[in-house]
């Protein structure tokens, strides 16, 4: 028995699933404008989904006070692949999500602030 808590604890303290919906309140008219996006992001399998984008991460780092992870070769644009990292605040709750482009070397950032997602909060 104890064996058996040995070898689960550190999975239990070292693995983070997040469930957050994030809300884009900085747009401009010089960038893309999202709304809203859901974030999922599971430490274990490195596999995250953002919006209707599904990937799995080179690299996630858990620190006390942030979130971040960074991905390449993902097929974010039609004619492009790219790179996608992004960084989340825990205590802000702000996410900043970059995305380069491979063909002509761009990146568009979108800056969001999150909470956790709840079914009843949906508003229609």
């Amino acid at each position: 028995m104890y064996f058996l808590l040995i070898l689960l604890i550190p999975k239990l303290l070292l693995s983070l699933e997040l469930n957050l919906i994030c809300t884009n309140n900085y747009s401009s008219l010089n960038e893309i404008d999202v709304k809203d996006v859901f974030l999922l992001l599971d430490s274990d399998s490195k596999k995250i989904n953002l919006g209707g984008l599904s990937f799995i991460a080179d690299k996630i780092s858990i620190t006390k006070s942030n979130i971040s992870w960074s991905s390449s070769n993902v097929d974010i644009y039609p004619d492009s692949d790219g790179d996608v990292s992004g960084i989340i605040g825990r205590y802000s709750g702000e996410l900043v999500l970059n995305f380069k482009r491979y063909d002509n070397d761009s990146v568009n950032s979108l800056i969001f602030d999150c909470r956790k997602f709840e079914i009843k909060e949906k508003k229609f």
